[in-house]
């Protein structure tokens, strides 16, 4: 199992909140127009990013 970002549900312009929420930093994005990346070497799967994404972008896959 892994976490990702449906790029479809992300509007992609703004910085993701859910980067804040993350408690191991597994969460980053390049820019403020970018599609934020999970680094599942870095994620526990605890998904508070799941619950905390407003667009319901972060998704278990």
């Amino acid at each position: 199992m892994k976490i990702t970002v449906d790029m479809q549900k992300c509007p992609q312009n703004h910085r993701c909140p859910a980067m804040d929420v993350c408690p191991t930093g597994a969460i980053s994005q390049q820019d403020i127009h970018s599609l934020p990346k999970v680094d599942n070497t870095k994620c526990v799967l605890c998904e508070a990013c799941i619950g905390f994404c407003p667009m319901g972008a972060l998704e278990k896959s």
